[in-house]
């Protein structure tokens, strides 16, 4: 169990270090909707925020390692609040989420390193099914706050 306290508080450490990706793509004042209205896009690690009609990724909501992504939506504080409310969501989902692959993936290795599902691999591939199965409504109201944010932003264009 103190590995998984290790692993929760370095994974925290390093979120606290990570750069606000956000901050780099901040769209200039007479933009129009069609070069800079944002838009969400499912990626396999987590929810792309994308900007214009081509799509451009600008941020990314990962599923594994959530960084802020507030700063895209700058100029827009309702926009900004909706944000960093999906990043929080998803930082505990992150970790329900990370947690839940690490120990599903321990016990599975450990009753396959043994070749039998003894009452420890079977307590660990449990609880990290159950913590994966818990993180998902997390992972969808952190993209629901991320929806909420994009709608926001994205009032400013209309007329």
């Amino acid at each position: 169990m103190s590995n998984l306290k290790l692993f929760s508080g370095l994974a925290l450490s390093i979120g606290a270090l990570a750069v606000d990706a956000g901050a780099q793509s901040r769209a200039p004042a007479n933009c129009t909707y069609q070069q800079c209205a944002l838009g969400l896009k499912p990626v396999w690690n987590g929810l792309s925020i994308t900007r214009g009609e081509s799509e451009r990724q600008i941020a990314n909501l990962g599923f594994f390692w959530p960084e802020d992504v507030s700063g895209v939506f700058s100029g827009n504080e309702s926009a900004v609040a909706a944000a960093a409310d999906a990043v929080r969501v998803r930082q505990v989902a992150a970790v329900l989420t990370d947690a839940g692959i690490v120990l599903l993936g321990t016990g599975i290795a450990r009753a396959g390193f043994q070749r039998d599902f003894d009452r420890l691999s079977t307590v660990l591939t449990l609880v990290g099914a159950t913590s994966l199965g818990v993180s998902v409504p997390f992972q969808f109201a952190a993209d629901g706050f991320l929806s909420r944010a994009v709608w926001l932003y994205n009032s400013r264009f209309s007329p």
